[in-house]
């Protein structure tokens, strides 16, 4: 059987808050065993930088076959316009841009089978239980992203009966106001987050501001998620030819990731 080199597999994230821990570093190393190939992480706003660890990459000419896959929960700026940006300037615009997170196949499934557990381990009923989808936000927000409201439809078709609710930490609709959006006081909270940085461990608790007669149980940010590795790696290999000895990176390409949007918001 032939050995294939895989392409480098590069993890982004935003950034790390502090003493958040390295959520794209902690993805990167989960993945690494299971990938035949150089794995390495960056962060857009945060050290390593993305762009320094793409000249180390170049410098071992580990960057001549790249696949970078975005840790967000989101199709912001950062994703689509910044991080091409920034693969271009490094002379890399053939590399291939993962979707984000958020449009990973089998993204939505995993979060309704948490869901599923959650009120199965309570003894809940889906029918009398809201499921608030916490992404980061922006403090401009007027209205869920469009891309949350795609998934919270979604999941809401998996899980029947539930009341699927958006609530950001920054900007509206605000989880602040999680008693007034939802119509019941029996809660799970999905945080839509990288890692367990300060709005994991201290603005989520607060926005929540949780009673005692209330029934909450909030989950681990996603990218913490034990079946999150899987995801990346199955859509990585997705975008992996082989021909002879060598694995090659195909498709899709920065610009495709607009098309994607695209064709999705049509």
């Amino acid at each position: 059987m032939p050995h294939f080199e895989m392409p480098t597999l590069m993890m982004v994230s935003h950034g790390n808050s502090g003493n958040g821990g390295d959520p794209a570093g902690d993805l990167a190393r989960t993945i690494a065993p299971d990938w035949n190939g150089r794995v390495s992480h960056g962060y857009m706003r945060s050290r390593p930088s993305v762009s320094d660890q793409l000249e180390i990459l170049k410098q071992t000419a580990d960057a001549n076959r790249l696949i970078v896959f975005p840790l967000f929960f989101s199709e912001g700026y950062l994703v689509f316009e910044e991080l091409p940006a920034k693969l271009h300037e490094a002379g890399l615009g053939d590399a291939v841009i993962l979707p984000p997170a958020i449009n990973l196949p089998g993204f939505c499934e995993m979060i309704a089978a948490h869901v599923h557990a959650s009120v199965r381990n309570r003894g809940w009923s889906l029918s009398e239980t809201s499921v608030f989808l916490v992404p980061h936000g922006l403090k401009t927000l007027t209205d869920p992203l469009p891309e949350t409201v795609r998934l919270a439809d979604r999941l809401g078709r998996i899980c029947v009966g539930a009341e699927i609710c958006i609530g950001n930490i920054e900007g509206s609709p605000s989880l602040g106001d999680w008693r007034d959006i939802a119509a019941h006081r029996q809660a799970i909270i999905v945080p839509m987050l990288a890692g367990g940085g300060t709005h994991a461990r201290e603005d989520l608790p607060e926005l929540l501001d949780v009673k005692s007669d209330e029934r909450v149980e909030v989950l681990a940010p996603i990218g913490q998620w034990p079946e999150l590795p899987g995801l990346v790696l199955a859509e990585a290999e997705r975008h992996v030819a082989r021909f002879g000895g060598m694995a090659v990176p195909l498709g899709p390409s920065g610009q495709d990731l607009w098309a994607e949007r695209a064709q999705r918001s049509a």
